[in-house]
């Protein structure tokens, strides 16, 4: 296969996805981007994360989105989403302070790295030269730092539990 094959996409797959025709560095050359898959799903895809790996980051997304963060919402001096009335559910009260612990649990490096490749979507390399590290062990990074929150989701409940125990989160009388 030659430079001047060009492999375009199927009907079939452009049912699925959106694609656009991109600039690239050479001259007058264009390639085509997915503009509807994320890049943990690419890693998944090519093999670079495991299957648990995936669900862990999909996990995450989860509950970012339960935490009413990836909407523009009326936000507060304490952090904590205010809704239409100005009230804080209690799921998605209990969702963000989850995300913060886990963000304490796994560290400010590895939460970062996943941070930026799950819930924001920014490949490997991008989140590593933004944070000036090697962009060739972005990949093994975030396999580390995937590995990192699945832990953390494991100790997250004995966390809850911790808290709950030592009468922080007990109402004063």
């Amino acid at each position: 296969m030659s430079e001047k094959d060009v492999i375009l996409p199927t009907a079939e797959f452009l049912r699925h996805h959106t694609v656009e025709q991109v600039e690239t560095r050479k001259a007058g050359k264009k390639r085509t981007r997915v503009t509807d898959q994320r890049w943990i799903d690419y890693y998944r895809k090519h093999q670079h994360i495991s299957v648990v790996q995936h669900m862990t980051a999909e996990r995450l997304l989860a509950l970012y989105r339960a935490a009413g963060r990836a909407q523009r919402v009326t936000g507060a001096m304490d952090g904590m989403p205010k809704g239409a009335g100005g009230e804080v559910s209690d799921y998605s009260a209990m969702a963000l302070m989850d995300y913060f612990k886990l963000k304490w649990l796994m560290g400010s490096e590895s939460f970062s790295c996943v941070e930026d490749v799950v819930v924001h979507d920014y490949s490997a390399p991008e989140w590593a030269r933004k944070h000036n590290r090697n962009p060739k062990a972005a990949t093994e990074i975030l396999r580390m730092s995937l590995d990192h929150l699945e832990e953390a989701f494991k100790n997250l409940r004995s966390f809850r539990r911790h808290i709950d125990l030592s009468g922080i989160n007990q109402p004063s009388e």
